[in-house]
């Protein structure tokens, strides 16, 4: 049986607040328990013409420095490169492989209410149950808000501590 992590987006150019930095240490633990047969990293990649850049005037991560994972990346890791809020078809191609059986992956990361949802939904619409490890989350909008909407789409959250 596979165990998968699937880490989202933990990129210099998006730890900008404390709780952030928090969840560096957080994170960093819970692969240290090595309880986990694959770990699959998301790097979001932004480039000058970007719909972020045209539309949203956002222009973070597109310099190398500020994409840089910055929790540890253990030797049996994949990494996906993306360029929006969620996976592309290989990309759920290739978790498809190596998730167990029971077609689950448990998932933490930031945005939790941009990317990690973003990336849950897709997972679900192809038979695989995204477990949202809350705790090893963090969000820039209302917590309480993010943990409903996700237990109304889902079901349930995981609150590991």
């Amino acid at each position: 049986m596979s165990k998968v992590l699937l880490i989202v987006d933990m990129q210099k150019g998006f730890i900008n607040k404390n709780e952030y930095s928090n969840l560096i240490n957080k994170i960093n633990n819970l692969i240290k328990r090595n309880t986990y047969n694959y770990y699959i990293f998301t790097k979001f990649i932004n480039k000058n013409n970007s719909f972020y850049v045209k539309k949203l005037n956002w222009k973070n991560l597109i310099s190398e420095e500020s994409q840089k994972i910055c929790v540890t990346i253990p030797k049996n890791s994949l990494i996906f490169e993306k360029f929006g809020y969620g996976l592309d078809e290989q990309h759920i191609k290739k978790i498809k492989e190596i998730v167990s059986s029971d077609k689950k992956i448990d998932i933490c990361g930031l945005q939790t209410d941009a990317c990690v949802y973003a990336i849950s939904l897709q997972l679900f619409d192809n038979l695989i149950f995204p477990n949202i490890l809350i705790n090893y989350t963090a969000t820039t909008n209302d917590y309480e808000s993010v943990k409903f909407m996700l237990t109304h789409q889902f079901g349930k959250i995981d609150e590991m501590k």
